[in-house]
């Protein structure tokens, strides 16, 4: 029997103790979901069937004989019935075992019960792994297989401590996809959207099993959306996807983005993706159940910062004021700009390993005018980006992408301030979705000043997600690979030396399972 079906049954059975209800029918409607961890804290994550408690059970045994009641959340009808339990007084870099009951009951069932690590000290050696990745339609021509994939690695000494969704976990607008049959329009449909992608898939159970932080990119709303000027008044879908809608007969709701149908998404983004999420950067005001307002002059966004070990990550938010309008474009307001420039600046020295989370490609560059897209439709954006690395010269940071049904490993050299400084890309496309059909073959690298030089080191046109280790003994290093439902597609590392960062080729089988260099 393939293993991949092994570890799926394991992870089901593992699952089925997690819900623990106290009947024999799951009160659980989505999850559990392990969300942000922290040295000694966990944000675990559920929606449920009614309004009630959440109570978490936690414990260091496999069948948690030795189960305590850590904490308690609330469901709530203002809120989908959606809660987030916080358990606090961890140990760091610790196995704990868990379970979430609808009523102080304790756990019933012989596990083995889904678990998860707290983070590490800050400063720790590590090693330590995660993975990444976006883009998962249910219904996708690769099925579920990179996701069975991730459950087998779980079970492995390649096993990683936390994963990255890094945008379109979700496709409401796609009604092939998205189990309603045509594109959501209220809340309930985008809640319900989330139910079938989380719960009817392989899914359940890897976000049952890893702690997960979560970014949004276009598809959490619609394909492509953005503001047309920076006071949000008005948000727009692109020209061809209204045309296409119209020629195959949407209503008119479902062929514009209404202020009542974006924050129906916004809700429903939030109660599954951000209700767990690290503190964000710039808070966005909210209602006093934590829901976002939208109001047209806040000037806060959903980027988050945290840190793992010897490394640093911030994640970026390229939506909440993403304009395109009669006064230009902009990817990221000037707000979100100095949050960003500040974190490069802290961080620059105190963290050897920094990792720049954009759900939205950098250096990749499409021949074909999609439209808005990426970093390469904001060309200023870009440039700024490139030149606050440069300037600042920040070295040891990689970048690491999704949204285009494509992956790859990129490297390019900038300009830096004292000296050439090397920048790293790895995009991480799609869990399950349709890659474009002429794959790289209208693409290039971008041509950005303050590049020196670029060039692709891998490509792959099929399932795929982002595999990572990282450390810093005997000197920082980060170890990257496409992983593939067949296996590793390809494998680098790359080591800083007494003059700078450096690449290494590592030797592999990668030809064997289809590698595009």
């Amino acid at each position: 029997m393939p293993i991949s079906i092994l570890a799926a049954r394991a992870a089901r059975r593992a699952l089925a103790a997690a819900a623990s209800p106290d009947s024999d029918s799951d009160p659980w409607l989505v999850g559990p979901v392990v969300g942000a961890v922290t040295p000694h804290s966990v944000a675990l994550w559920v929606r449920g069937r009614e309004p009630g408690p959440v109570y978490a059970w936690i414990g260091q045994k496999p069948n948690l004989t030795d189960a305590r009641l850590a904490a308690q959340g609330q469901r709530r009808d203002d809120g989908g019935h959606a809660a987030v339990v916080r358990v606090t007084d961890l140990r760091p870099a610790t196995r704990y075992y868990y379970a979430l009951t609808a009523t102080r009951q304790r756990p019933a069932g012989s596990g083995p019960f889904p678990s998860f690590r707290t983070a590490p000290l800050e400063g720790d050696a590590g090693p330590f792994t995660f993975v990444f990745g976006s883009c998962f339609a249910p219904r996708n021509p690769f099925g579920e297989a990179a996701v069975q994939r991730l459950l087998h690695l779980l079970d492995g000494p390649d096993a990683p401590d936390f994963g990255l969704l890094i945008g379109d976990q979700v496709y409401p607008d796609q009604g092939w996809a998205n189990g309603l049959g045509r594109p959501a329009l209220t809340l309930d449909e985008y809640r319900e959207v989330y139910r079938y992608a989380w719960r009817e898939t392989a899914w359940r159970a890897a976000l049952a099993r890893l702690p997960w932080f979560m970014m949004w990119d276009d598809h959490e709303v619609d394909n492509d959306w953005y503001w047309t000027t920076q006071d949000r008044i008005e948000a727009r879908l692109p020209t061809l996807t209204r045309l296409l809608r119209w020629l195959r007969g949407a209503p008119p709701e479902a062929r514009r983005l209404s202020r009542r149908r974006l924050t129906a998404a916004l809700h429903a983004f939030w109660e599954h993706q951000l209700m767990h999420a690290p503190e964000f950067v710039r808070p966005p005001e909210t209602a006093p159940d934590g829901r976002p307002l939208l109001l047209t002059s806040d000037r806060g966004h959903f980027s988050y910062t945290f840190t793992y070990g010897p490394a640093a990550f911030y994640v970026m938010d390229l939506y909440s004021h993403r304009v395109s309008g009669p006064y230009g474009r902009a990817l990221l307001s000037s707000e979100q700009w100095a949050d960003l420039e500040q974190w490069l600046l802290r961080v620059r020295h105190t963290y050897p390993i920094k990792f720049l989370v954009s759900p939205d490609t950098v250096l990749h560059h499409s021949l074909l005018p999609w439209g808005l897209a990426a970093w390469t439709d904001f060309p200023d954006d870009r440039r700024r980006l490139i030149h606050l690395l440069a300037a600042h010269q920040v070295e040891g940071v990689f970048i690491l992408s999704g949204d285009i049904h494509l992956g790859y490993v990129a490297e390019a050299w900038l300009e830096g301030a004292e000296r050439a400084l090397p920048l790293w890309e790895i995009t991480a496309s799609p869990w399950g979705q349709t890659p474009p059909p002429w794959g790289f073959r209208l693409s290039r690298l971008a041509r950005v000043p303050g590049v020196r030089r670029s060039a692709w080191l891998a490509r792959w046109t099929a399932a795929n997600f982002g595999w990572v280790r990282f450390g810093t003994e005997p000197a920082p290093w980060v170890q990257v690979r496409l992983e593939t439902p067949q296996g590793p597609a390809y494998e680098v590392r790359f080591l800083r030396g007494p003059d700078g960062w450096q690449r290494q080729a590592l030797e592999g089988p990668y030809d064997d399972v289809g590698i595009v260099g």
